[in-house]
């Protein structure tokens, strides 16, 4: 028992990161499952916490002292800083971001190690159930089409596929992948920084195609629990003013122009007829990415 805790502490074969924000009772039921996969598996956690500190101090004092689980606090929530936090500081060769709102299967963690002994494979979307959703049919699972004028979800469906981003609550890579890429796009809007996983999902699809495959056994059930994480209390014009930059800012920055000319024509009719009101910050972070470029 001892040398398998020595071999899981020096070599753990994945490492899972998870970003909590001001709710230590809901993603304590996380990391108590992640014990249990300890148990079987070689593996480290590293938890960071980014809540006011009575929320970090109650998590703190539940948080299981064990070899290979880490728990760090920031100040100011940042979801991409988490993010390339997780993979910058990751022991294990292949880094899993799984949301704090979720439940885990007995094969979801094993199910994402399994899919990289084929190495090909950059990166894997997990299969994710939200409470109350039913299973989908449709086989176009994370599909970004039109140069970015439209996407597909569809994480429930039940068959494995190659997909072209992830769905963010549980998603893994290949740290070299995220390293050769460097990373999490840190200038995305806050405060929830939308589009993080579509934005990197898409870099990875364009450089190495057929490279993300959507592997259903690493099922997670997704909470998505009324307060706290994503929604902190968060106004909801803020949320949406950055919402739609953040895809103006995707679609300006991972595109032509003359990829952004056939977007307009397929968007812009939706656009004006169903949210006329999201145009102004669309443009606005389409204007910004260019600028950047």
């Amino acid at each position: 028992m001892e040398n398998r805790v020595k071999e899981a502490s020096a070599n753990p074969q994945i490492t899972v990161v998870t970003g909590t924000l001001n709710r230590p009772q809901i993603v304590i039921q996380l990391i108590t499952q992640l014990v249990e996969v300890s148990k079987k598996s070689f593996l480290e956690v590293i938890v960071v916490d980014q809540s006011l500190l009575e929320n970090f101090v109650k998590l703190k004092n539940q948080f299981p002292v064990l070899n290979n689980f880490t728990l760090v606090h920031f100040d100011k929530p940042n979801t991409c800083k988490y993010l390339n936090y997780g993979w910058k500081n990751a022991k294990a060769p292949i880094v899993l971001y799984l949301d704090d709102d979720v439940t885990i299967t007995d094969n979801s963690v094993q199910s994402h190690i399994d899919a990289y002994t084929d190495p090909t494979i950059k990166a894997v979307a997990g299969r994710v159930i939200n409470d109350g959703e039913m299973t989908s049919t449709n086989d176009k699972v994370g599909k970004i089409m039109w140069f970015g004028a439209a996407f597909t979800k569809n994480f429930t469906y039940e068959k494995s596929a190659y997909v072209d981003y992830p769905y963010g609550c549980n998603m893994s890579y290949r740290k070299q992948t995220l390293e050769e890429l460097d990373g999490f796009d840190e200038k995305l809007s806050p405060p929830i920084y939308a589009f993080n996983e579509v934005d990197m999902g898409f870099r990875i699809s364009k450089k190495w195609k057929k490279s993300i495959k959507f592997v259903p056994d690493a099922l997670v059930y997704h909470h998505q629990y009324k307060r706290g994480g994503t929604r902190n209390d968060f106004e909801l014009k803020e949320v949406a003013n950055s919402n739609n930059f953040n895809y103006g800012y995707f679609v300006g920055k991972n595109f032509t122009l003359f990829e952004n000319f056939i977007f307009l024509l397929r968007r812009l009719p939706y656009q004006i007829v169903r949210e006329s009101n999201a145009i102004l910050q669309i443009v606005r972070g389409f204007i910004s990415a260019k600028a950047k470029k």
